[in-house]
């Protein structure tokens, strides 16, 4: 019984519910039951709907089709629609019955295929599913004896008598009166037309649910209906028909998909959505000439048609522009945008190899990208290293030669893991000031770190080198000494990165992952960027505790007890997965949250949560969000939350919400600096303090603050005051 409760619960009804939200492109569970509701303000089609809904989920879920799919409402929603359109126009009978059943398993078999085929293009298949499933039953519906027409949804008000007499008809004569401007009159019908209903009640439900769903879709609502209503004003069209069986709707749902559900909202995505309900009208026009002699009635055809040929439009472009196409889904166009605007910082990373500076220690920057010496042309982008003492020169100048320089002898590491592909020895050193321009680049390395992403390191020490040709090597690994052969003329390093193994071949900007910057006021962490010339810097060296402590590999198992606010002490208890694409996470089954995070040897990050915002996960998310895996105290690790993983919905969220597409106000900044330690080099136990952030147009405050503490080679403790609620956890090995 446990389980079949369970089944429901967490699957039937989420794909019930989602299946009415996902028409407009939700997976909200309100928007669901405010949407639901507006169904049945037609009695017949409301519950045929449901019918048809059910029928679906059923039938896919004992067949073992994708259940993702299927609790996301993507193959139910179509089969909703087609049973409100075959109660909207037929009389039940146990002929409408066997029909509507026909039509919705065959809403659910085009929509599987149409997905299938579709899909492998990147392309969804909207409702086309539910015009094809209803043309199957209207075209031949004149020589079905057995199946009657209705007038149905003209006629409304009288069910409406039937159900709650005069009082619930008084109340939706008066709603129908109301006095409302007629531009948003007809906007309401128009919302009201997506459910085959054409009253103001129905329309100030959606707008409701709308709203309270995503407040840039309801935006783009009244986007989209304003620029089909001043087109239709410019090219004489009836407005009249805008409530008509969906072609209102077309208009609406045309600028939600290409504004903010397809693409992150933008003004780039608003200028396409502005641009695309035009091409809609003129696309009403023409398939109104082809399909209505048919009688084959049009719905939602026209938006299905102009969305798909939009999203492969943008699908096929050989560059990324200024419209971005959503790539994971999240059914919330703050969520998405939200979610990419945070990525695309913190993240940005994640696109490139990490490779380190190719040296130990601190050294300095004496010729940069497009320098004045050397670096130019096709060579541009490369780095010069010295090392440098305090008056900032490179060499003891009480005689003038290669061993007196800082840099001459020192060693000189591999950047990244990578196999050796080309290596030039025996090429001596030259006196200081002078050049060897017939061999170039010295004794040089170059090392294959991906197909078509290659180092080079030039003017090293002839006989120096520790590895040959062929050779694995490990980030940080001894290649070779500093030395001053070719066209050098004081001891330096070379450094460039290259698409192709030949030595001096043609240089490419790229970022080095992490690095020390030393500036008067101390050091700064700089992430993925790249050195500019006179620029101090070193290479972060790793400590043991830190490295161990956040090094989670899958099928650890994490338990801690904890206190919120001071009550009885609870347990939670974590494991490391992987999924399918083999991205690591913590998983609280207890809650069914989760926390995806990346470990690349020298940052911990967390990527996203998923779950439960009152789970003790959450609070180790928010705690530990971004660590730095060497021992620098004093150095602060900064970053940034989604809007969305911090702020709760509100008045100053969703007023942010109305402009985030062109313009964000509200900033979650995380801050993690180490404080404390028992030793000052490999210490055993460190204290990491935590602070969450948050900065609006009218200043900054505090969210939240707190601390994570490591000892004995792992995770010990962790602390989080975040408003009115204070968490502290500490590891149990019981």
């Amino acid at each position: 019984m446990r389980r079949i409760f369970s089944e429901i619960t967490d699957n039937i009804i989420p794909s019930l519910l989602n299946s009415y939200s996902v028409v407009f492109f939700f997976n909200n569970r309100l928007v669901a039951l405010i949407l639901l509701v507006v169904t049945f303000l037609n009695i017949i089609p409301g519950l045929c709907g449901l019918l048809a809904v059910l029928t679906v989920v059923i039938i896919a879920r004992s067949m073992g089709f994708d259940k993702t799919m299927l609790k996301q409402g993507v193959y139910g929603f179509n089969a909703l629609l087609t049973g409100i359109a075959i109660g909207t126009f037929f009389e039940p009978g146990p002929v409408f019955f066997v029909l509507l059943f026909l039509a919705s398993l065959f809403s659910l078999i085009i929509s599987v295929v149409m997905g299938g085929w579709l899909g492998k293009y990147g392309l969804p298949f909207l409702s086309i599913p539910f015009i094809i499933s209803f043309w199957m039953i209207h075209l031949p519906a004149g020589q079905l004896a057995n199946l009657g027409l209705t007038q149905r949804n003209v006629f409304w008000m009288n069910e409406m008598y039937s159900i709650g007499g005069k009082h619930l008809l008084d109340f939706f004569q008066t709603v129908e009166s109301l006095p409302i401007n007629k531009m948003v009159t007809i906007y309401l019908r128009s919302l009201s037309s997506i459910f085959f209903q054409d009253n103001l009640g129905a329309g100030i439900l959606i707008a409701i649910a709308l709203v309270a769903g995503s407040r840039i879709t309801f935006v783009l609502s009244v986007t989209g209906f304003i620029t089909a209503y001043l087109f239709a004003r410019f090219i004489g069209a009836d407005m009249v028909s805008f409530s008509f069986y969906n072609v209102g709707a077309n208009y609406i749902l045309v600028a939600i998909a290409a504004g903010g559900f397809f693409t992150i909202s933008s003004r780039y995505s608003f200028i396409w959505a502005v641009l695309l309900v035009p091409l809609t009208s003129i696309m009403i026009l023409f398939l109104s000439k082809l399909l209505i002699p048919l009688q084959l009635p049009l719905f939602s055809l026209p938006f299905s048609l102009i969305t798909i040929l939009f999203v492969y439009f943008l699908v096929l472009r050989v560059k990324p522009g200024k419209t971005v196409l959503t790539v994971l889904q999240q059914f919330s166009p703050e969520v998405n945008l939200y979610t990419h605007s945070n990525n695309l910082d913190r993240l940005s990373g994640s696109r490139y190899f990490p490779l380190c500076l190719p040296f130990w220690g601190e050294w300095t920057v004496s010729q940069g990208y497009n320098g004045k010496h050397t670096h130019k042309g096709e060579w541009s982008r490369a780095l010069d290293f010295v090392l440098t003492d305090e008056t900032k020169k490179s060499w003891d100048r009480s005689v003038n030669q290669v061993e007196n320089f800082y840099c001459y002898n020192k060693p000189v590491v591999a950047p990244g893991d990578g196999i050796v592909t080309e290596l030039i020895d025996n090429i001596d050193d030259n006196e200081p000031g002078k050049v060897n321009t017939v061999q170039n680049w010295g004794n040089t390395i170059v090392i294959k770190h991906l197909n078509t992403l290659y180092t080079q390191v030039s003017h090293l020490k002839s006989g120096s080198f520790k590895v040959k040709k062929g050779d694995f090597v490990r980030k940080g690994d001894l290649l070779a000494l500093c030395g001053n052969s070719g066209r050098s003329p004081e001891p330096h390093i070379h450094f460039q990165l290259q698409t192709t193994p030949s030595p001096g071949a043609k240089t490419t900007e790229y970022p080095l992952s992490y690095y020390l910057l030393r500036k008067e006021s101390g050091h700064v962490l700089r992430s993925f960027s790249i050195p500019e010339e006179g620029d101090i810097i070193s290479n972060i060296s790793t400590c043991g505790l830190l490295r161990s402590a956040f090094d989670l590999q899958p099928g650890m198992m994490l338990r801690f007890r904890y206190s919120i606010n001071g009550a009885d002490e609870k347990m939670a208890e974590w494991e490391v997965m992987t999924d399918a694409w083999n991205y690591k996470y913590l998983y609280c089954s207890e809650t069914r949250s989760s926390a995806y995070f990346v470990n690349d040897g020298t940052m911990f990050s967390f990527t996203s949560f998923n779950g439960n915002h009152r789970s003790l996960l959450y609070y180790f998310y928010l705690a530990s969000y971004k660590v730095l895996l060497g021992y620098y105290p004093g150095i602060d690790t900064v970053d940034q939350f989604p809007l969305h993983m911090v702020i709760r919905n509100g008045p100053g969220l969703w007023l942010h919400d109305f402009i985030a597409p062109f313009y964000q106000f509200l900033k979650v900044k995380y801050f993690c600096k180490q404080v404390s330690a028992d030793l000052p080099v490999n210490p055993s136990a460190i204290t990491l303090e935590a602070g969450i952030i948050i900065s609006s147009i009218r200043g900054i405050k505090t969210k939240g603050k707190g601390y994570v503490k490591l000892e004995r080679e792992s995770l010990h403790e962790f602390f989080l005051d975040i408003g009115n609620m204070k968490i502290w956890a500490q590891r149990s090995e019981i």
